[in-house]
């Protein structure tokens, strides 16, 4: 009895609105639908084939797409935050210990490459420019003996010929001569080492012969600066850090079966939640191989260009990114697919007013296709917009539409 009662209220439903259903679709697609239910024997034969003349396809405003091979790209979605890369992160140490007696730069102000960030009165300055004269010094005295002994040498090797001197003498002044290179040749090395350290810490031209500076060696901009006029401080202390922000890095949390679908090389979309403005769009260049245990997320790194400083370190930013699943598969447009009681359906054009329904198994989902496993094959013809209405009609029809 419940049984019979539940077909009674369907049948009910459908009687009560087939005409609104209809009147929609207007008169052709009613009498277009009709011969479905007029001839019993071909709606018990064909139970899931519309037949819809042209006017009637175009009073519903049907279109048509066709079931294509493509490369199954899944859009992957996932939250990300915004970091400078560390490869264009310098950490800026005094060069010597000394007191900061000019302090040039704050906290945001962009830089370039060689400008003075801060000054210090440095004796370590003096230090090394005493060091490199006597040690020029040295090196001027030593190159002298070196030029009196090889006279020497040669001198005696003249006396040698005639018998003015031994041979044993001749060898003592070459004995010198070895000497007197090899201390020319330490002289010169230490001149290198202090004119090595004295370039280091030369003070700028017009500077004070103490004073040091500490210079950025890239443009950037300034995010940290640990120094307060007046204070002495240390070469082992971190006195400035200055980032690069031209490209940054986006790392995106990746759960589940998205960690291994994406892969370096896939494309990315990156969007600040900030109205109006701009995304951006970049690369994976890795997945890394551990997961965080508090959140069980792996983090993708994704590099993106960012000229204009509009994204900025740990900024939240939204990021899609196009998982190349290493395969291609049958797809349709989007609009092609219905959803029924029984599962996802297709109308597959096999004349020009025959569409044939079709139950689907479906793969990958996008906005714009999605992946038919089962139930359409490449370069059928599907109905797209409009296929509602094949749906109302095949319903209509099932419902027992025709008086």
């Amino acid at each position: 009895m419940v049984a019979l009662l539940a077909g009674l209220v369907v049948c009910g439903l459908g009687w009560m609105y087939r005409a609104p259903i209809m009147a929609r679709l207007g008169p052709t697609a009613w009498e277009a639908s009709r011969p479905v239910a007029e001839d019993p024997a071909e709606a018990a034969s064909e139970p899931n084939v519309v037949t819809l003349d042209r006017a009637g396809q175009a009073r519903i405003g049907l279109a048509f797409g066709e079931a294509s091979i493509r490369p199954i790209i899944l859009p992957v979605r996932a939250p990300g935050t915004v970091a400078f890369d560390e490869r264009r992160v310098t950490r800026l140490r005094p060069r010597t210990q000394g007191r900061v007696v000019g302090l040039e730069v704050q906290p945001g102000d962009a830089v370039r490459a060689g400008q003075t960030l801060a000054t210090l009165d440095a004796a370590g300055v003096l230090e090394a420019r005493s060091g490199l004269d006597e040690a020029r010094a040295a090196l001027v005295e030593t190159q002298a003996t070196e030029r009196v002994a090889e006279t020497n040498l040669r001198r005696g090797q003249d006396l040698l010929k005639i018998g003015g001197v031994a041979q044993v003498e001749v060898d003592r002044r070459q004995v010198d001569l070895a000497k007197a290179h090899a201390a020319a040749l330490s002289a010169q090395a230490k001149v290198d080492l202090y004119r090595a350290q004295y370039d280091r810490l030369a003070p700028e031209p017009g500077a004070g012969s103490s004073v040091s500076a500490i210079v950025a060696p890239i443009d950037g901009v300034v995010t940290n600066a640990n120094l307060t006029l007046g204070e002495v401080v240390e070469s082992e202390r971190d006195a400035f850090t200055v980032a690069d922000p031209s490209r940054v890095v986006v790392l995106a949390n990746l759960y589940g079966a998205d960690i291994a679908r994406v892969k370096a090389g896939d494309t990315v979309t990156v969007q600040a939640p900030i109205p109006d403005h701009p995304r951006f769009e970049g690369q994976v260049r890795s997945v890394n191989a551990a997961v965080d245990p508090a959140t069980n997320t792996a983090p993708a790194r994704i590099e993106i260009a960012n000229p204009d400083g509009l994204l900025r370190a740990n900024m939240f930013v939204s990021v899609e990114i196009a998982a190349d699943l290493g395969r291609s598969g049958v797809t349709v447009p989007a609009a092609a697919l219905q959803q029924t009681e029984a599962g996802p359906i297709a109308f597959v054009r096999t004349a020009p007013d025959r569409f044939e329904k079709r139950s689907l198994i479906l793969g990958v989902q996008r906005a714009d296709w999605v992946e038919i496993r089962s139930g359409i094959t490449v370069g059928e013809s599907v109905a797209t917009q409009g296929s509602f209405g094949l749906k109302a009609i095949l319903l209509w029809a099932l419902l027992g539409g025709a008086e």
